[in-house]
């Protein structure tokens, strides 16, 4: 007896959910039938994208012009700075061997100059007297003057080098005339005044890449130079970033850009394309192009280096009717959308539309539809 009424009851259980179970896929059937969206109107832009950054139109990376070792800064990053203000000065960083070379070099400078001197002053003595030539004594006279710059040039060298070592054993060691004395003041100031550097451009300090003490590579190195410090005009900022190959040829200067920055979610900032690298660089063998768009609007917001990616339009729709993608029905050359008739035992019809630029979201419904009309969206 009990048994049976176990089996009564598991049977009872079998049917009810098999019931419930109908009842939900009927349903469910029924709710995707009537999965409705409504004609809108919208802004459409068919565009390409570029990814990239915002970067400052102008920046300068500042580098020295002699080899040295850095000895102090006048700013600090993130501080405003205007043209010709002082950074930074670098003294030479010259060894005691470099040193000892330039005092030696000095050293023969000096004692060839003198013997050059005594030379010259007796062939200028014969010439007084008529017993030498003018050719003599021009050859002598330029063998003089050879002869000083290259002890001019060897005594200022030497001050330079003694200036960053701080030693100086130049007093009481040479003898300079006022001309010659002259001579080394103003080489040395031009070489002394070279290891001062001074802001190329008015801007902010983005960064400072070395510290005090640090060695410095001159410019005119195999290495390119030291970057010391980097200075940019904040004030003109611009969207730096990079289209596929496949798409570079429908991009133009002076095209309209609509540029996101990841910094502000809700805002765009309304740019024009400036700039199409003509070369194309490669990698993991994709080849992309650099394109720069121009910001027309408020700039002050941004700063360098933050993400951003720009929507290049290439046609654009405002205030147009609009339908999502999901709710056409594309075949052949034809457009078809779905739309309640409860005469049909579908429970709606097909009707033809004329559509025009899309997103790939939201497509521009232009004849067959009008707005507020709610169309069904078909199964997937």
């Amino acid at each position: 007896m009990k048994r049976w009424i176990i089996r009564v009851v598991v049977v009872l259980v079998i049917l009810v959910l098999g019931w419930l179970g109908l009842q939900s896929f009927m349903g469910g059937g029924e709710e995707e039938e009537l999965r409705t969206v409504t004609v809108e109107r919208a802004d459409i832009y068919r565009t390409v994208i570029a990814t990239g950054k915002i970067e400052p139109r102008y920046r300068a990376d500042i580098k020295s012009r002699v080899g040295g070792l850095v000895s102090r800064f006048f700013v600090e990053q993130g501080d405003r700075v205007t043209v010709g203000q002082r950074l930074l000065e670098v003294v030479p960083g010259a060894t005691p061997t470099e040193l000892l070379q330039a005092r030696n070099e000095a050293q023969l400078a000096y004692e060839a100059k003198i013997q050059i001197e005594k030379m010259f002053e007796r062939i200028q003595a014969l010439r007084d007297q008529n017993l030498s030539s003018s050719e003599d004594y021009e050859n002598a006279r330029a063998s003089f003057q050879a002869g000083r710059v290259r002890f001019v040039s060897a005594i200022a060298r030497l001050k330079v080098l003694e200036r960053g070592s701080g030693e100086s054993i130049l007093a009481g060691e040479f003898t300079l005339t006022k001309e010659e004395q002259r001579l080394v003041d103003r080489e040395t100031g031009e070489v002394i005044g070279s290891l001062t550097i001074r802001a190329p451009i008015a801007g902010i300090v983005l960064s400072r890449d070395t510290d005090p003490g640090a060695a410095v590579i001159p410019i005119s190195s195999a290495f390119g130079g030291t970057v010391l410090m980097v200075i940019a005009d904040d004030t003109a900022m611009h969207f730096e970033g990079d289209v596929d190959e496949a798409d570079i040829a429908r991009v133009h200067t002076g095209m309209p850009a609509r540029i996101n920055v990841v910094s502000y979610p809700d805002s765009i900032f309304a740019g024009v394309v400036e700039l199409i690298s003509p070369l194309g660089v490669e990698e993991a063998n994709v080849v992309r192009f650099e394109v720069h768009a121009r910001i027309d609007e408020n700039q002050e917001l941004l700063l360098a280096g933050m993400s951003a990616d720009a929507e290049l339009i290439l046609e654009e729709r405002l205030n147009v009717l609009s339908l999502p993608e999901a709710a056409l029905i594309y075949e052949e050359e034809e457009v078809f959308v779905q739309i309640r008739d409860e005469t049909l035992e579908e429970g709606y019809r097909r009707i033809p539309v004329t559509v025009g630029i899309s997103d790939g979201i939201k497509t521009e419904i232009v004849e067959g539809l009008s707005e507020g009309d709610v169309v069904i969206i078909p199964e997937s």
